[in-house]
């Protein structure tokens, strides 16, 4: 059963985004080390965007450490 996070847009009002969706955008992001505020496609105080910032932070010490032991 997915989960879904919501959105709001001033011009598209409310929509529901999948959560897995928005974890891989923010590991994904993380692992390439792109800054959070060009990666995150969501506004930060909406769900979807707390949850992607989340995520994101989460994953930097897993993404430094994948590099680190890439020896």
């Amino acid at each position: 059963m997915s989960q879904l996070l919501t959105v709001y847009n001033s011009r598209l009002g409310h929509k529901q985004v999948d959560k897995t969706t928005v974890e891989a955008e923010a590991r994904e992001a993380a692992q390439n080390g792109t800054a959070m505020a060009d990666a995150c496609p969501y506004p930060f105080s909406s769900e979807a965007g707390v949850h992607f910032k989340a995520v994101y932070l989460l994953a930097l010490p897993q993404a430094a450490h994948k590099e680190h032991t890439r020896d």
